[in-house]
């Protein structure tokens, strides 16, 4: 007999939540039923799909790899159903959509209201991570990527620029004085942003071209809205992408530093993968992204004439 997949859709919530019970609120079930089906699934297969412990649950190796397998049952059985029903022409179901965290709480969040009145019978889950998620194996519909693509197996449209800034507070460059030159950063305090290929050396585009610079300073982290709070704070000069600074450079609180250099421009870009095809929902979702960041962004054009230096560009 095959699987049943009521049994697959629970095993996947275990493996979500790490938890028996919030599994069991999730499915409508008690704990004990979620843990007699985990215990009938793991015996109808004859292995051991979870390690358990009085403090935790984690997979085995085993349970890992028909966890990816369970996954993408889970959304073929998802985009069947969608593709069966002729009951209305509109994008249906969940939609799976992953965005680095910044980008995501500032400019997806505000958009998922007019894509569910446009969409009513769509509902999303979305997830924030700056780590690298992969679309195929964890089942994710699409994903916002910032910066290089390099994934063959995915499909990527061009929403809009990604700008990125050299910015500092007002009272830092009082008291530190402004660099004049690209040199002049060594003898400053550098935030550093560790999602960087090389978080430690800046390449910079400026009037005599390409040059890389050493970064180094008070603080490290992985988080850009972190960055650009501490150098608010006077903590030192910041890498800063103008989706995320455009309100602080407009308020003064951020200042434009060696307004003839800027990060190699890159681009932001809505993906999903290749080896299927593209649902209703997907398709839907990105021409809706794509029309939403549609020229020049918003956050760019605010920024051309009060920023030195700045032209906005689509």
């Amino acid at each position: 007999m095959p699987l049943d997949t009521s049994a697959i859709a629970v095993f996947a919530s275990v493996v979500k939540h790490s938890n028996f019970a919030r599994a069991a609120e999730e499915q409508g079930m008690t704990p004990s039923g979620v843990s007699r089906v985990i215990s009938r699934l793991e015996e109808r297969l004859g292995v051991r799909l979870l390690q358990r412990s009085t403090r935790r649950l984690s997979l085995t190796e085993t349970g890992a790899i028909f966890h990816r397998r369970a996954l993408r049952i889970r959304r073929d059985l998802d985009e069947a159903e969608e593709e069966a029903s002729a009951a209305s022409l509109q994008p249906r179901g969940l939609l799976r959509l992953n965005a680095p965290v910044v980008f995501g709480r500032q400019h997806m969040v505000p958009l998922l209201r007019p894509l569910r009145q446009r969409y009513p019978e769509l509902s999303v889950e979305l997830t924030l991570s700056d780590d690298f998620v992969d679309l195929i194996e964890e089942g994710v519909d699409l994903a916002v990527r910032i910066g290089a693509l390099a994934d063959s197996r995915l499909i990527a449209r061009r929403l809009c620029a990604n700008r990125r800034l050299l910015v500092a507070s007002p009272d830092y460059l009082k008291r530190r004085g402004a660099p004049q030159t690209a040199a002049d950063l060594d003898d400053h305090d550098c935030l550093v942003f560790t999602g960087l290929e090389r978080p430690h050396q800046w390449r910079l585009v400026g009037p005599e071209g390409p040059v890389t610079v050493s970064a180094g300073g008070p603080l490290v982290c992985n988080n850009g809205e972190v960055l650009s709070e501490a150098a608010k704070n006077g903590l030192g000069i910041a890498l800063g992408a103008t989706f995320s600074i455009s309100g602080a450079l407009e308020s003064g609180e951020l200042v434009r530093v060696l307004p003839d250099y800027e990060f190699e421009p890159t681009a932001i870009h809505v993906i999903y993968p290749s080896t299927r095809q593209l649902s209703r929902k997907v398709r839907a979702t990105v021409d809706f992204l794509a029309s939403a960041f549609d020229g020049v962004p918003a956050w760019d054009a605010t920024l051309e004439g009060v920023v030195p230096g700045f032209i906005a560009k689509a």
